[in-house]
């Protein structure tokens, strides 16, 4: 499924269906705006979109902006408000779903499991939920044929300038498809492919965050 950013589309042939996608980067390089152009593509498409916003980020003004009230009314939104709350309403996803969804989101999926790891023992605890709502939405993505985006935050390593993805080989195992975004310019961001089935790793694209949403380099904004 394209996205409807042409730099984007080309660079991971659009959201691969039957598969979770990560898109991870630092605070303000338009992962969730990359998040709501892919909600908008399937709400052009005739379908909604389950959108759980872990962070309180998702802004009905910004989905008015991008596209319009028929993109709000199509999205309906999940705040749960601890890792637990946020592992129930994927698990209820597997039942509930209706025929007309089309993309399931979660912005972010570590931002609670940050907030409750509080010492070792815990963090052990949270890791099994972690891969447990990925092996539902894995499954889900799978049974409907249906895209799943989850952003993710980093952190910097010790030893090097390396940013990484929170999560570890836990999140990476479960994720088909993965994006890094990076903020270059007020407006303009690169997007490097990081993960892929069958396209080449390190594959580069830039793009620009517009109040449209996610628009070529070259676009009049």
């Amino acid at each position: 499924m394209e996205i409807g950013c042409p730099p984007l589309d080309l660079l991971s042939k659009g959201l691969l269906d039957g598969s979770i996608t990560q898109v991870y980067g630092e605070y303000a390089t338009g992962k969730t705006s990359y998040c709501l152009q892919a909600a908008k593509a399937v709400s052009d498409a005739g379908r909604r979109t389950v959108y759980i916003d872990t962070e309180n980020g998702f802004s009905a003004e910004r989905a008015v902006q991008m596209g319009g009230t028929k993109l709000l009314r199509d999205i309906r939104v999940f705040n749960p408000d601890t890792l637990e709350e946020q592992t129930a309403i994927v698990r209820g996803l597997e039942g509930s779903l209706s025929d007309d969804v089309g993309l399931i989101v979660i912005d972010s999926l570590v931002s609670l499991y940050k907030v409750d790891a509080t010492d070792a023992d815990k963090r052990v605890e949270l890791v099994s939920d972690l891969s447990l709502q990925l092996l539902v939405l894995s499954r889900i993505a799978r049974k409907r044929n249906i895209p799943v985006i989850i952003t993710n935050h980093v952190y910097g390593k010790f030893d090097s300038n390396e940013l990484v993805p929170i999560g570890g080989n836990t999140v990476r195992y479960w994720s088909k498809v993965i994006i890094m975004l990076e903020r270059k310019t007020n407006s303009r961001r690169k997007a490097l492919l990081v993960r892929h089935p069958f396209l080449p790793e390190g594959r580069t694209c830039y793009f620009v965050l517009s109040d449209a949403g996610l628009v070529d380099i070259g676009q009049r904004l």
